[in-house]
């Protein structure tokens, strides 16, 4: 009998019960903070996510007159085109494009699909080597920086600052102040 009075006992036991969470002791202020923290985190990425939407847009919309330029000048009777080359630079890996020049037009167009975003102090530019000049003195050409809202094809226009006759190699570059150049694509018409 007495096995039976334990038994009940340690059943009945307040140290067995499961203990519940008391909601209703947690106070009313920090429900208030939990939910404004909460309503601001919400609105806050609905507005970053809609930024970066209408960014994008804007972006290939601004490209828009570009690609068209670049249909235009295809049209032209002396225009090179190439494909863009890979080197052994990691960040080349993934960049697909093309690069079209016209000699009586003096201006061409670099086309890029996956041109990697760089640090505010890198710069991208592109050199011209031009049968008319030396070797060791290619023309400069377009500097930019790849527009991260860009998401389709990012177009570029290419102005020498001297005049190309006979351009057989462009050559588009890192370049920072701190650090050498490096190569990163190449086209040969």
């Amino acid at each position: 009998m007495s096995l039976t009075i334990y038994f009940y006992y340690f059943m009945t036991s307040e140290s067995i019960k499961p203990k519940s969470i008391a909601i209703n002791k947690i106070p009313l202020w920090f429900w208030i903070i939990f939910s404004s923290v909460a309503a601001l985190t919400l609105v806050s990425t609905g507005l970053y996510f809609a930024k970066s939407t209408r960014l994008s847009v804007a972006a290939q919309q601004d490209q828009t007159p570009l690609i068209q330029r670049r249909d235009s000048l295809l049209a032209e009777r002396d225009i090179l085109q190439s494909n863009w080359l890979k080197t052994l630079n990691p960040l080349a890996k993934k960049i697909q494009g093309d690069l079209i020049w016209s000699s009586l037009q003096q201006k061409g167009y670099m086309r890029f699909a996956n041109l990697p975003e760089l640090s505010a102090q890198q710069v991208y530019h592109l050199w011209i080597y031009d049968l008319e000049y030396s070797v060791k003195e290619p023309v400069s050409s377009t500097k930019f920086q790849a527009d991260p809202h860009v998401r389709k094809e990012f177009v570029v226009e290419v102005v020498a600052e001297k005049v190309v006759k006979k351009p057989y190699k462009f050559v588009l570059k890192i370049e920072t102040d701190a650090q050498p150049d490096q190569i990163l694509l190449l086209a040969q018409p």
